[in-house]
């Protein structure tokens, strides 16, 4: 089923019908599910897809993501099905693509915006969005449940979903922008018994407790495992084997994932550390995601003891699910400080006589006081410069040096070091050479602060003459350092990582030695048609 593709319907052009919006909407349909059994929250059949708002061949344009809607229909895509058997619809971003098109400093969110049981619309207030480049990938993941039906035999049902959104060419006012962020209460897993296990069947009931989780500070990065989970943010390398579980920054274990017991159940968790708010902001939306029996979910400044917003949830009288979830949205903003903690408070209400699961996350919009927003033009430029161009050009005082990007092996660490090129870190810089057979190109932190990225360890291209690799900061090295290797390395270095080869002027740099140097005049990305077969014969 994950490799089925999504089919893509129809544009839909809301301008068609108002004359006065230039709201377009992009229609995608998922493969056929098979509801065959019960299937609690999160246990459905489900798949990731691979999604563009628009041409992903042709230039990048702005476009403003305003809202995302999802409709359960029958195998052949038309006929309505059981709202209630939809669980999730996930819009994710491939963070740090979305980080470095952009030029954000902070860290950027996967979860761009999302739907579950209880909320099948979402939409941002008017003359607000998300940015989003019209060929940047978006991940698309949807899931089914069946809570209610005992016998469903085989059921077919796809879920039909629509993304919203404004070509900024076509804008006759600004767009606010809007960034994500978002967040997820907790419980703590040592020795608490309201911690998911590995099956819940396993769990004795449990007379009704009121838990109070508390974190605070650090902040969380998101990875493509994101997509599979309700929470928001990559799960901490020393957690459990569970998506849903983290060590806080005390050290404690916690999970995202938690039983409900009979009766009522009120938690409360500090999210100021999922959140790492950097400056001041307002909050203009925020999409809600709980489980059956909640009944509620706050979100409250600790500081003022005030409450941002309160989201009810609407359970049905005489079944298992969710019939409504409140969503927020204001055009006017709640201010949101960043010297400010915030927490979540959710409420539960199991009826029945069995423990039940639980989880409470919330996804908002936030005001982006950073973004420079930029124009079609400068963002096709930002594209093809951080993710098509295969040559790195060196244009010094004794010539010119090229050499082959290598984004089979080196992805991530090409894009960090394009990121460098298109701000012009490496402009009107020395290329050094080093007594251990290396020419060190090393820009000063104050133009590269900004612009550094978690990079993933690659491959790479392997070091030898004419490797080009990035040396990340950190240990003896206090700044990041591009280095060409003019002879075999003697020792490996781990925070090294090739990603190039020189394949014009290795001559040139035969001769800086060991205390001399050349001058970067200016250096740029570019796409050359024969930059590929070098790449291949240099390796």
């Amino acid at each position: 089923m994950k490799g089925t593709l999504f089919a893509i319907i129809t544009i839909l052009t809301a301008g068609a019908c108002l004359a006065a919006s230039p709201e377009q909407s992009k229609q995608f349909i998922s493969p056929v599910y098979t509801i065959d059994k019960i299937y609690h929250s999160m246990e459905g059949p489900s798949s990731v897809e691979r999604v563009y708002l628009g041409d992903p061949t042709a230039p990048a344009e702005l476009l403003w993501v305003t809202g995302i809607r999802t409709e359960m229909v029958d195998a052949d895509g038309a006929t309505p099905q059981l709202p209630e058997l939809m669980c999730h619809v996930n819009v994710d971003l491939d963070p740090a693509r979305h980080q470095a098109l952009f030029g954000f400093r902070r860290a950027t969110a996967a979860r761009l915006m999302t739907l579950s049981q209880g909320m099948l619309t979402a939409k941002v207030p008017a003359g607000f969005g998300f940015p989003l480049a019209s060929n940047e990938p978006l991940l698309l993941f949807t899931q089914v449940l069946n809570l209610n039906i005992q016998k469903p035999q085989n059921l077919k049902v796809r879920h039909r979903v629509t993304i919203d959104y404004i070509r900024a060419r076509d804008l006759t006012s600004p767009i606010k922008p809007l960034f994500n962020v978002g967040a997820s209460g907790m419980v703590q897993l040592d020795d608490n018994p309201l911690a998911m296990a590995h099956s819940m069947a396993s769990m004795p009931s449990m007379a009704s407790v009121t838990t109070d989780a508390g974190h605070d500070s650090s902040a969380m990065s998101s990875t493509t495992s994101s997509t599979m989970s309700c929470l928001i943010g990559a799960r901490a390398p020393q957690a459990s084997s569970s998506s849903a579980d983290y060590v806080d920054p005390q050290g404690r274990k916690m999970t995202g994932h938690w039983i409900v017991p009979p009766g009522k159940q009120v938690n409360h968790s500090d999210i100021s550390w999922f959140m790492n708010l950097q400056f001041d902001t307002k909050l203009h939306y925020a999409a809600v995601h709980l489980h059956p029996f909640a009944r509620s979910l706050e979100m409250r400044d600790m500081t003022t003891g005030t409450t941002v917003f309160l989201a009810k949830a609407e359970n049905p009288p005489n079944a298992i699910g969710l019939l409504h979830v409140d969503e927020f949205t204001s055009a006017e903003g709640v201010p949101l400080l960043h010297a400010h903690k915030y927490s979540l408070i959710s409420t539960y209400d199991n009826p029945t006589t069995t423990n039940a699961d639980s989880m409470a996350s919330v996804f908002l919009g936030l005001d982006d006081p950073e973004l420079v927003v930029p124009d079609s033009d400068q963002l096709a430029h930002a594209s093809a410069a951080l993710f098509d161009a295969n040559t790195l050009v060196l244009h010094t005082n004794i010539g010119m040096i090229t050499a082959a990007l290598d984004r089979e092996n080196a992805a991530d660490t090409v894009i960090q070091v394009s990121r460098f090129v298109l701000a012009g870190a490496l402009d009107s810089i020395r290329l050094i050479g080093q007594k251990n057979a290396s020419i060190a190109v090393t820009p000063p932190m104050v133009r590269t602060a900004s612009l550094l990225q978690p990079t993933r360890i690659e491959s790479g291209v392997e070091r030898r003459l004419g490797t080009v690799s990035y040396c990340r900061p950190g240990g003896a090295r206090m700044e990041a350092t591009i280095m060409i290797d003019m002879a075999q390395p003697k020792e490996p270095d781990g925070t090294c990582i090739g990603f190039a080869r020189i394949v014009k002027g290795i001559d040139l740099l035969a001769a800086i030695q060991p205390g001399t140097s050349a001058s970067i005049v200016n250096a740029e990305t570019v796409m050359r048609p024969d930059a590929a077969a070098k790449v291949v014969a240099a390796k």
